[in-house]
């Protein structure tokens, strides 16, 4: 149990060409270390920068292994601890922008795909003990 925390929070805007069109993302964290979260992000950036939409939502599980496999941030630890926070600040961001670019909101978005438009968003490599795209 945290006897103090501080509850804070790590925002990542994602800013494209047009204007006012952006996406948000955000973890929690509890105080302290949130500024090594906010670090990690900003590492992520270039991994995300220059990126066109198309190219992320057409392959989202690409998307999350380049992101969570940067072989100069990985030895972070890239499903875990601050690095896995960002990625998840950064991953929600682009769901959030895709979601605005589509007018809808993310439940939404996720709604309308198909079985297989959501089986390839998911990265199975560490579950296929329990769970298969088939």
């Amino acid at each position: 149990m945290n006897v103090a925390p501080d509850y804070s929070a790590t925002y990542v805007v994602l800013r494209t060409d047009r204007p006012g069109l952006e996406g948000h993302g955000l973890t929690f964290t509890i105080g302290r270390g949130n500024e090594v979260v906010v670090a990690a992000a900003n590492a992520l950036s270039s991994l995300v920068v220059g990126a066109t939409l198309d190219q992320v939502a057409s392959d989202m599980r690409g998307f999350w292994r380049t992101v969570t496999g940067d072989s100069q941030l990985r030895w972070i630890g890239p499903e875990k601890g601050a690095i896995h926070l960002a990625t998840a600040a950064v991953v929600n961001a682009v769901w959030d922008l895709w979601a605005r670019i589509e007018g809808k909101p993310v439940w939404k978005l996720l709604v309308d795909m198909t079985p297989e438009q959501v089986v390839a968003c998911i990265d199975f490599r560490y579950i296929t003990d329990a769970l298969t795209p088939d």
